[in-house]
This record gives C-alpha cells, structure tokens and sequence, in this order.
C-alpha cells in the first residue's frame, strides 16, 4: 500500500496543470523461451506523462497474464512512477517500480527496484537513455539486484522508432549464491499517420550464468494520445524494463 501511495502522489502534484500530456494504452503479446521452456505472456499495459516546468512525471501500469507451462498460469502486475527534471535536450530524475507474479499458494513473487535514470537528445533523431536500478525480490529466498542500463532511440521519421538496449547487473541470494546478469534488446514501433494507433515488435534477451537464459520476442498494438510518436516519447520518455521479472517475460 506505501508503494501504491507513494506511486499515486506523484501523479496526484502534476493532474491539475501539466503543461503538455500524452500516453498511450496498448495490449501485447510474447513469447519467452526460458532455457527450452516456452512461456506465453497477454500483457494489457500502458503509460502517461507530461511536464509542468522543469518538471516532468510519468506512470506505467500494466496487468496480464503467462502460462509458463508445467509451472502453471502467473498472474502479472506491474506499476512504476517516475519523477525527473526536464528541458528541451535532457531529462535527469528517479524511478521507483513494483512487480508481483501470482501463481497462486506459495508461488508469489513480489519486486520493488528504484534508481536513477535520464536521457539526452545526441542529435535531432537520436535519444540516448541510461538508468541504475537497485532492487529486492521476495520469493522462497530475497534476492538483491543491480541493473546498469543504455539505450538509443532513432526517429526515422517522427512516426517510426527503432531502439536498441544493453544492459548488466548482478542477483544476490546471500550466502556466496551470486549471479552475474546480461540484458538486450531490440524494438520498434509505427505509428500511422491517418490515426493515432502504433504497432510494436521487439527481441529481448537476458542471460543470468546458471540461472537461466530468457529470450522474448514480443508484438503489439497501442491507442497513442498527444501528438505523433516522438511527441507521445517525449512526454512518457521512459520504457526501461526495471525488474527482473519485467526482464524475464518481457513486461512493460
């Protein structure tokens, strides 16, 4: 509930006036191949932002769910807020982010990661991003995670995205149990010109040594407000997936 709460204050100090707004809501679908296991994951997720000033808000929140099999169906849930400082070229400011996977009994995973993250224009159709994420799962044992993350966003036109992301970190499981993580990924989307809905369709991969190997391949469609895709991107400039359950199945 204090995360929930935290998470709602910071949209609640920028609903009144912010100066310019946009979002998008979407459903996707992916598939996740976790070391010869297939997963199927239906995610209903979406995002929302604008600026007031020199400061700049946005949520995400997604809901969804992945039948992984022999393990059975997980439910998915997924809410971040984020709070930065903002001007034309760069945003600078911080995250906080939860994840729950309900599998029902004792299969229930909770995830709580914060950090620092930003982005800065390289050039006219060039973003770069990077953030730093610390976090803690709870499930069986608590495992503490760090993330380094980059990425590039390109516009070839204001419509069209494509972005790639590489990424390393680290899961402790106390007692000398440590893993040592690789992300990547590769995404794009369309937006047409006639209507304001989007196609997506990205490649993720994480590799944690003797954990495990995830690969997703993920498609979707998205309802967009606030202009055209690099208007709507630079009000909800952040996509980062932030936990290593978002990581594992691909989850906005």
């Amino acid at each position: 509930m204090k995360k929930t709460a935290l998470l709602a204050a910071v949209a609640a100090a920028f609903v009144a006036t912010p100066a310019f707004a946009g979002g998008h809501v979407g459903v996707s679908y992916g598939n996740t191949d976790a070391s010869g296991t297939d997963g199927d994951t239906w995610q209903v997720e979406g995002a929302w932002g604008g600026t007031s000033g020199a400061l700049g808000f946005q949520l995400d929140a997604g809901v969804g769910n992945t039948d992984a099999g022999s393990a059975g169906d997980i439910d998915d849930y997924t809410i971040a807020g984020h709070l930065y400082w903002h001007n034309d070229n760069w945003n600078v400011g911080g995250v906080i982010a939860t994840t729950n996977l309900d599998g029902g009994g004792a299969s229930n995973v909770d995830e709580t990661v914060y950090g620092v993250e930003g982005s800065i224009n390289l050039a006219p159709n060039a973003v770069l991003l990077g953030s730093y994420t610390v976090g803690q799962t709870e499930f069986l044992v608590d495992l503490d995670s760090w993330n380094f993350d980059v990425g590039l966003n390109y516009y070839f036109t204001d419509n069209f995205r494509v972005s790639g992301n590489v990424g390393t970190g680290n899961l402790d499981a106390g007692g000398g149990a440590d893993f040592d993580t690789t992300t990547w990924g590769i995404n794009a989307e369309w937006q047409l010109s006639s209507t304001p809905v989007s196609f997506t369709a990205g490649y993720s991969s994480l590799d944690a040594d003797t954990f495990g190997d995830f690969d997703t391949f993920k498609v979707g469609v998205r309802w967009n407000w606030g202009g055209t895709l690099r208007d709507r991107d630079n009000t909800t400039p952040f996509e980062t997936q932030s936990g290593l359950y978002q990581r594992v199945y691909g989850l906005q």
